[in-house]
């Protein structure tokens, strides 16, 4: 620096040589210390550096521009802090320092806390390069993303050197609160570098090493590391997948008994630990006095726990704690025994319970502790109990269901009893249960063998009216065809049954195939599910063509899971076309195991249909569509053609019996002639009921505009930061003309965005109540009609009957009805009803006819037997009539006459016919054309004979 390297004094220049004597980075400074007022010592990781200044002002000067400048490097970090030692006599000089370094600390941090100059300053200090690409990363994703995450998987591209560099930045930054990794092997340089930070900064809270290659070492590094750090923040460990085992666990647990803000979420699964490793945790954490409060997420599953010397984890579950989820699945712990040490320690806060690929006891007695069941009767928050893969006792399974079904405090409980082979027995328990269970939102039963059992099975479940999702896949594989098709009809009945309370169901896995088109025709006029898995059927291009029909009527779907069913080209683009007209389907994933099988044959036709599908579920997301017209079409279509029709038969009844009582002249059958043609009056009006009280009705909106009071607030906030510039040329009232301009919100932008957006949904609801009102009214009046119309058919059904003696005028061709009698069974309500399901059907397709099954086909088809060789061919003479051979020059013979014949269960319709006929030529298989033509011939002379 020039005004140090010379002087200037009575006209001469003096140059005054020098050279660095040491050099280091203000960050490698470990303490500053002053004991005499004109020394100073510097402590760094090298050595040490004296100086002698020339009064204690200079001394404290440079320690201040020392502080200042680490105070730039690491903002919102104190100097004091920052040079990790700093002795000062007297202590006064302290102080002085301290309130200086606060009056010229800054707001303005700099993106992510100044995390790009701490970068740059660490590069410097480590002698590593400076990348670019990650200050252009932090200042801008991060800072846009407003994360305290630092994610090593946005950098694991680099060099492990540049790694070593982003974390040591976490010893300094006060941003970042969170340190993460998963699937990607950590080096012995990272690792080191990360138990520095550990060591040393007091912002960290949570750390997540997920499959990172580490070892039990690495444990007990970690556990030196908090020791080190009294003041660490560490609230959050996740070292899942990672083979610490018992050693590794043991020697952490020692340090987290000590940690003095406890721990809040901990993941130790697939960690391989031991029975040992676990009751070293789990005492670890009773001894903790803070946990009890704290720690609301443990994970251990994954981990070998079988057996029953557990008696830490199950007493550390037996105390009273905060445990939110608690997950041990695939560890072969005991059910019950969690289940009886949960009743004592956890009933208020659990919430989620995971004892997937569990075992329900290792011991040999059957019989199920009363606490297992007492567990779920009283506990306070459960909402998930996840038991798949875990073979239930059918005591057990009783338990857990009536526990459940008496506990008033639990409601929308998601239950998982998946791959728990309950068969036959399970299915009569929940057959006896499942019906009167009030809280369970969720219920997954598949792959539980229950086939035929599914017939009565699903009766019960569509008496629950809790349930709105539920899973049947993998519970067809050993069912029979013929009772296959009742198991569907019942499935069916029970999504299309009035206000019913379904509106997920999950087929996936289940190898339907053709008859999964009994589901799909139900679609389209379902008003109750809103999301579908029939993925992994195999169902083809024709299953496809009939999910698409369904999809092109269906205003209620939302998510679609159709993958692995064997759809080809064709089937993409049936599915990409019925997608063009509806706008409700928000979700459906692409197929892409049948769609890497379809990009092989036809790659560019293939990409169009999954572009197209895009493009319309992309549409669906953005500007929606009015969709309740399309919902009162289907209404009239469906229910309103049934009804219609149904009345129309009732009234041309009615007019029959009008029309042979019309002479009468008796007074009460007049009167009942009156009321009857004012009902079919009503009948004609009623088909106007739904659309004249489904009238549209005007949206009115308005908007409160605070455009020119938050323009006035801004105005004043800045005139309070810089009030003399303010004051300038009258710069406040410009400021608010210029500004009234830009804080103007355009009147078309927002009718726009609240039509097409927020106010499609709310019209959407609006009319879906209004409609479902309007066919209520309707259906109500409707019904009313027809019985009305069915009692005046009756009672003129029965004037007629009475009558002694023909009616004058009467045409005597005339056929006077006779009345019909009509069961609770053929009453018009359940005629209707009845028939509305039916038309709520969509017919099985004439296609599904011919793609039959070959091994259901041949069933009943007796062995086959081997045909005698054809006849040799015959002379080509001509012949004529006269010289035709006779009967026993040519004898038919029956080739399948050997085959037994199936007994006949049903008596004929009708005698047999006596007389002649002929047989269709094209049934006897067994003839060669040449010998149809031959037989053709020889009943010639019978049928000239009769013709004569």
């Amino acid at each position: 620096c020039w005004p140090n390297s010379c002087e200037r004094e009575s006209g001469h220049v003096f140059l005054l040589s020098f050279q660095i004597e040491q050099t280091f980075n203000y960050l490698d400074i470990q303490g500053i210390t002053s004991n005499k007022p004109t020394q100073l010592l510097l402590e760094y990781d090298r050595g040490q550096l004296s100086l002698k200044l020339g009064s204690v002002e200079d001394v404290d000067e440079v320690v201040a521009h020392i502080g200042s400048c680490l105070h730039r490097i690491c903002p919102g970090l104190s100097p004091a802090k920052a040079m990790k030692k700093l002795t000062l006599k007297p202590p006064e000089r302290t102080a002085v320092l301290q309130s200086l370094w606060e009056d010229q600390a800054t707001t303005d941090l700099g993106p992510c806390g100044g995390f790009s100059h701490m970068y740059w300053c660490l590069c410097d200090q480590l002698g590593l390069p400076f990348r670019e690409e990650v200050q252009w990363d932090v200042d801008t994703i991060y800072q846009t993303q407003d994360t305290r995450e630092l994610n090593l998987q946005d950098f694991v591209h680099l060099d492990n050197r540049d790694l070593v560099a982003i974390i040591v930045v976490l010893e300094y930054n006060q941003w970042f609160t969170k340190l993460s990794t998963k699937d990607y092997k950590l080096s012995t340089d990272v690792c080191e570098q990360i138990l520095r930070v550990v060591a040393r900064s007091s912002r960290l809270e949570e750390l997540v090493l997920e499959n990172a290659g580490l070892r039990s070492d690495f444990a007990q590094k970690l556990a030196n590391a908090l020791t080190c750090n009294p003041a660490s923040a560490l609230h959050t460990l996740n070292l899942t997948n990672n083979s610490l085992e018992d050693k590794g666990v043991s020697a952490l647990s020692a340090q987290l008994a000590k940690l003095p803000m406890g721990l809040k979420h901990l993941n130790l699964s697939k960690t391989s630990v031991s029975q040992k490793g676990v009751n070293s945790l789990a005492q670890a954490l009773s001894a903790n006095p803070a946990v009890p409060t704290t720690l609301t997420h443990l994970d251990l599953c994954g981990n070998s726990l079988r057996g029953d010397d557990l008696s830490n984890l199950y007493n550390f579950l037996g105390q009273h704690n905060s445990l939110v989820t608690l997950d041990l699945s695939s560890s072969d712990c005991c059910l019950d025994q969690v289940c009886t040490s949960l009743l004592r320690g956890s009933l208020r806060h659990l919430s989620v319970l995971n004892m997937s690929k569990s075992v329900f006891s290792h011991r040999r007695s059957k019989d199920v502790p009363h606490s297992f069941k007492q567990f779920f009767g009283t506990a306070l928050a459960l909402s998930s109990v996840n038991l798949s893969g875990t073979k239930l006792p059918l005591e057990a399974l009783k338990a857990l269901l009536l526990g459940l079904g008496c506990n008033p405090n639990l409601s929308e409980v998601s239950l998982d009893l998946s791959s728990s082979e309950l068969r036959s027995g399970g299915s009569q328990i929940l057959e006896g249960c499942i019906a009167e269970i009030p809280n369970i939102s969720s219920l997954d039963i598949s792959d539980n063998g229950l086939d035929s059992d599914l017939t009565t099975l699903l009766v019960w479940l569509a008496k629950n009216r809790s349930i709105r999702h539920l899973s049947l896949g993998k519970n067809f594989n050993n069912i029979k065809s013929k009772n296959l098709s009742q198991v569907l009809d019942n499935l069916v009945h029970m999504i299309q049954e009035e206000e019913s309370p379904l509106t997920s169901l999950s087929l996936a896995d289940s190898k339907l195939k053709g008859d999964l088109s009994i589901v799909l025709n139900a679609l389209g006029s379902n008003t109750s599910l809103i999301r579908v898995d029939i993925s992994g059927n195999g169902m083809g291009d024709m299953g496809a063509k009939m999910l698409a029909k369904a999809l092109q009527i269906n205003t209620k779907l939302r998510t679609v899971m159709w993958d692995k069913n064997n759809v080809s080209l064709q089937g993409l683009q049936d599915v990409a076309a019925a997608l063009e007209k509806n706008h409700t389907i928000r979700f459906m994933p692409i197929p892409i195991i049948d769609a890497a099988q379809a990009l092989k044959a036809s790659p560019e036709k293939t990409e169009d249909a999954l572009l197209k599908m895009e493009q319309y579920l992309l549409r669906n997301h953005e500007t929606r569509k009015y969709l309740q017209e399309q919902a009162y079409r289907l209404q009239q279509g469906i229910v309103t053609t049934t009804t219609q029709q149904m009345m129309d038969m009732i009234c041309v009844k009615v007019q029959d019996h009008l029309n042979s009582l019309r002479y009468t002249e008796t007074d009460v059958i007049q009167e009942d002639m009156k009321v009857a043609k004012n009902l079919m009056k009503d009948a004609r009006n009623s088909k106007r009921v739904t659309s004249a009280i489904n009238l549209p009705t005007p949206l009115f909106s308005h908007s409160l505009s605070h455009s020119q009071t938050l323009l006035q607030s801004m105005v004043d906030t800045a005139e309070g930061l810089c009030p003399h510039v303010m004051k300038w040329s009258n710069l406040h009232q410009e400021l608010m003309e210029a500004g009234a301009g830009r804080m103007t919100v355009p009147h078309s932008f927002i009718t726009t965005t609240l039509l097409e957006q927020s106010g499609v949904d709310i019209i959407n609801k609006i009319s879906e109540v209004k409609l479902s009102m309007a066919s209520f009214l309707s259906d109500r009046i409707v019904d009313e009609i027809l019985e009305s119309l069915s009692r005046s058919q009756n009672t003129l059904a029965e004037h007629l009957t009475r009558k002694p003696q023909p009616l004058l005028h009467q045409d005597p061709n005339k056929t006077v009805l006779q009345p019909e009698a009509q069961t609770q069974e053929q009453s018009p309500h359940h005629s209707k009803r009845k028939s509305i399901l039916c038309r709520m059907l969509r017919p099985v397709s004439v296609a599904f006819e011919m793609e039959f099954d070959l091994d259901k086909a041949l069933e009943e088809v007796p062995i086959y037997e081997e045909d005698p060789p054809p006849p040799p061919p015959l002379d080509k003479k001509p012949t004529y009539f006269g010289e035709l051979p006779t009967m026993e020059a040519q004898k038919l013979e029956h080739h399948t006459k050997l085959r037994p014949k199936p007994k006949k269960r049903t008596k004929p319709s009708r005698a047999p016919v006596r007389g002649f006929h002929l047989p269709p030529l094209s049934h006897s298989p067994s003839l060669s054309p040449s010998s149809t033509l031959l037989g053709l011939f020889l009943c010639l002379p019978t049928i000239l004979y009769c013709v004569m």
